[in-house]
């Protein structure tokens, strides 16, 4: 009995097995397929290889929830809702996050802690300022890019989680603007949270960034965290001259 035979017998009737070709375009196809993933590794190490330890800056590189100071009832509660995001985050939620003040109010360490708790659970994390980014994104534009403005834009789009800093500090052109919400939409789509650091308050962003946008980042109950006390760089100054 030749093989095709035997395979009639235990292949139950209503399955047709494949033909020659079509197994060899299925082979084709899974090749095809670990070749796109190994280039899209390969990518991915590239920019992790641009922004270092995923952009975090040297001054936060130790930022943690434990070494995070709370002098006041605002600084509890916004040391409270950043680790209420994080819980919901590891539990599957994928709501984004705006934190909202003054600089020297602790922004970016509560969210570099955020960053740095997901990054030791190999989470891939980017923390970067609008200004750095958008210095990246012309950088795709050069002779000697080895990547595309829209693989950089996938790139951003597929991070785990992506925290913008300084929304706000400076007048955004529109074509600033656009790239924002192409990114925040790419985001969104893909079911990835972002968070925004900001000196802005709810309607400055809103007008900055779109209703549409700000609906996105705060829809599933995104955070919107307000740090309203003073600066605590400025304090440190005042203090060591008193």
């Amino acid at each position: 009995m030749n093989l095709m035979a035997r395979l009639q017998q235990i292949v139950p009737a209503h399955i047709v097995p494949h033909t020659p070709e079509r197994m060899a375009q299925i082979a084709k196809e899974c090749e095809q397929a670990a070749s796109d993933k190994a280039r899209d590794n390969y990518r991915t190490s590239q920019m992790q290889s641009i922004f270092g330890r995923s952009g975090i800056k040297k001054r936060h590189l130790n930022c943690s929830f434990e070494n995070y100071i709370t002098e006041n009832q605002g600084q509890r509660q916004a040391y409270n809702q950043a680790k209420n995001w994080l819980a919901n985050y590891r539990k599957g939620a994928t709501s984004s996050f705006v934190f909202s003040g003054t600089p020297g109010t602790g922004k970016n360490h509560l969210a570099c802690a955020i960053a740095n708790r997901l990054m030791a659970r190999k989470t891939s994390v980017l923390v970067i300022t609008v200004a750095d980014l958008m210095l990246k994104i012309r950088d795709k534009y050069k002779p000697n890019s080895t990547t595309t403005e829209a693989q950089f834009m996938k790139y951003l789009g597929n991070l785990d989680v992506l925290i913008l800093d300084e929304v706000g500090l400076q007048r955004m052109s529109d074509h600033e603007k656009l790239m924002i919400n192409m990114i925040i939409d790419a985001r969104y789509t893909n079911e990835k949270p972002t968070g925004i650091l900001t000196n802005l308050q709810t309607e400055n962003l809103t007008e900055m960034l779109g209703p549409r946008v700000m609906e996105r980042l705060l829809e599933n109950n995104g955070e919107w965290v307000t740090f309203s006390w003073p600066s605590f760089r400025k304090n440190k100054k005042l203090q060591a001259v008193s």
